[in-house]
């Protein structure tokens, strides 16, 4: 079949039109691709891939921009952790999203030590209590002037339980306290709840304790 000159020409320009697309795409493909860099992954893209950019952690305060920054959708901040180990404040992250917490260090502050006796019941000697029996002591506290004696001492409530009298016995190398304890019986047929109760009396003694012991008599 005859092909005429100017089909021959069409042909001629359609292939020419072909070559110069081709060789233009190779050069473009080769000028955006740097040797090393992972098929399908754009430089600065922060690992996406397909030209889309990921996101980059922004430099500090001071610091350049990493280059990888440069392709980068969108930047964050640096989070910052504290170690757990830390006591007091912890800050985890920064900006809007910072989470703040506080555990109390043991070296803060002293210490509050609270006196085990500090809240017994203060009461006086009431004699004439019916069947008094003599009552252990807990503790015996001298005062700075070696002549008060405060013995506190476990109990009960009150009418059922009473203190009735107090005996103090002067040796050379002990002073001997008997706490005394009973019952009221003007108080008529009452019921006592049946609880422990924490109490002092504060004794006035005649000689100063000295080196002399506290014994108590009813032990």
């Amino acid at each position: 079949m005859a092909i005429t000159t100017r089909a021959r020409m069409a042909l001629s320009l359609s292939i020419a039109a072909l070559l110069v697309a081709g060789i233009a795409g190779a050069q473009y493909v080769g000028a955006s691709t740097k040797p090393g860099t992972p098929a399908g992954s754009e430089p600065g893209s922060g690992g996406g891939g397909n030209g889309v950019a990921g996101i980059c952690v922004a430099p500090e305060d001071g610091e350049q921009s990493v280059p990888s920054s440069d392709g980068c959708n969108d930047t964050i901040d640096n989070p910052v952790v504290t170690d757990p180990g830390d006591r007091g404040e912890k800050v985890v992250g920064t900006g809007p999203d910072t989470a703040v917490s506080y555990t109390p260090c043991p070296d803060d502050e002293e210490p509050v030590i609270t006196d085990p006796y500090g809240g017994a019941q203060k009461v006086e000697p009431t004699p004439g209590m019916s069947d008094v029996y003599p009552r252990a002591f807990d503790k015996a506290v001298v005062g700075d002037d070696g002549r008060t004696l405060t013995i506190f001492f476990w109990s009960g409530v009150e009418p059922c339980y009473v203190l009735d009298h107090v005996d103090v016995d002067y040796g050379s190398g002990a002073i001997t306290i008997t706490l005394f304890e009973g019952h009221d019986a003007g108080a008529g047929d009452v019921a006592c709840i049946e609880i422990a109760l924490l109490k002092k009396v504060v004794v006035q003694l005649d000689e100063p304790v000295g080196d002399r012991r506290i014994v108590d008599g009813a032990a």
